[in-house]
């Protein structure tokens, strides 16, 4: 028996990301060292975090070499890639190939319901937006970018001040949905714990 169809949508994947996101956050206005692993890490337990509340199993490095894969009882549901680079690179293709699904039934044609690619840019993100279309054009399934904007910086170990992330939705057969425009830092976020936190 198949996943409802209204359980764990791209919707969903996009609010808890922002969420927990900013839980754990691995640096703070004072504490300022995480460097590239650090990041990579916090997006893996993010993404861990998700599929645990979805009632998904995470599998990291599956699925063809996926960063990982959140997976039911029946199959593969959600693939996701995270790159700390500002180009795309293969992470397009590999998500969208629908050779590399694993399903219980192998009889069975089995979709994912969508897929996740975590980037960062300096960019204007329009261009990353035209980039995407012109890739994801004609794939299977839809695709839930999630766009980390930072600015250089000397301020933080990592190079990068994050300013904003940036969700939206590409699917073949309807435009960009764009989700959701949240600020990336957690003690930014007005009237929140983490705004007013000392370290």
């Amino acid at each position: 028996m198949p996943l409802p169809q209204n359980w764990a949508t791209p919707e969903d994947f996009a609010t808890l990301f922002q969420y927990f996101w900013h839980r754990d956050f691995p640096i703070s206005k004072t504490a300022v060292a995480a460097k590239r692993t650090d990041w990579t890490i916090h997006i893996g337990v993010v993404v861990r975090q998700i599929g645990d509340l979805m009632g998904l199993v995470t599998r990291f490095e599956g699925g063809g070499r996926k960063d990982a894969v959140l997976r039911a009882m029946e199959g593969d549901e959600i693939a996701v890639e995270w790159e700390w680079s500002e180009k795309f690179g293969n992470e397009l293709e590999k998500l969208r190939d629908p050779k590399k699904i694993w399903k219980k039934n192998i009889e069975e044609k089995k979709l994912l319901r969508f897929a996740v690619l975590v980037t960062y840019t300096e960019e204007e993100i329009e261009s990353k937006y035209k980039e995407v279309e012109h890739r994801w054009a004609g794939a299977d399934w839809p695709l839930l970018l999630i766009l980390i904007v930072f600015d250089r910086t000397s301020e933080f170990h990592s190079g990068r001040k994050f300013k904003r992330i940036n969700m939206s939705v590409f699917d073949s057969n309807r435009p960009r949905n764009n989700l959701r425009d949240a600020l990336a830092l957690p003690w930014d976020v007005a009237c929140s714990r983490w705004a007013e936190q000392k370290v």
